[in-house]
């Protein structure tokens, strides 16, 4: 049931886009599509993705050619080096591999992940900024001291009474 809903949200998606839920997309080589947004699945791109690609909990490969932005959250991103990818990458919970600097167009960003070490150009504006999980475990830490500090009530100390009379 939930996965019909899943699917019935996506389906709102532009037309020559690739939606699915629990099923892999994959654009071949010379087939040519706008969007592609995956959950619970992977995307394969050997072919043209004139748009973006958005992938939920399933990983992308790129060895064709993404015009727009790609973002993979809890999975992999992997982009061969005659692959290209037009906007920004970003990846959360996950890796990213790029084999060469002419692969990606935009800056790539990866939070709770690593990136693979590639060399930037001279003079160049892409940014390559990548969190590893040992920031967000510091983070989390951090963030349950804060939180606990604001929910485990305040001791106060009540006046003495006196008694006696």
């Amino acid at each position: 049931m939930s996965m019909t809903l899943a699917q019935a949200a996506f389906a709102q998606a532009a037309p020559g886009s690739r939606t699915y839920v629990g099923q892999d997309v994959f654009v071949a080589s010379g087939q040519q599509i706008h969007n592609a947004m995956c959950l619970f699945c992977s995307v394969q791109v050997e072919g043209d993705l004139t748009g973006n690609v958005l992938v939920l909990f399933g990983s992308l490969n790129v060895s064709g050619r993404v015009r727009g932005h790609a973002t993979v959250v809890g999975g992999n991103a992997v982009v061969d080096s005659q692959a290209r990818i037009g906007g920004d990458a970003v990846v959360l919970g996950g890796n990213a591999v790029y084999e060469t600097d002419d692969s990606l167009s935009g800056s790539a960003y990866v939070l709770g992940g690593h990136l693979s070490r590639v060399s930037r150009p001279e003079g160049s504006r892409q940014r390559r900024v990548s969190l590893s999980p040992v920031f967000f475990g510091l983070l989390a830490v951090l963030a349950l001291i804060l939180l606990s500090a604001a929910i485990v009530p305040r001791v106060r100390r009540r006046p003495a009474v006196n008694q006696s009379l």
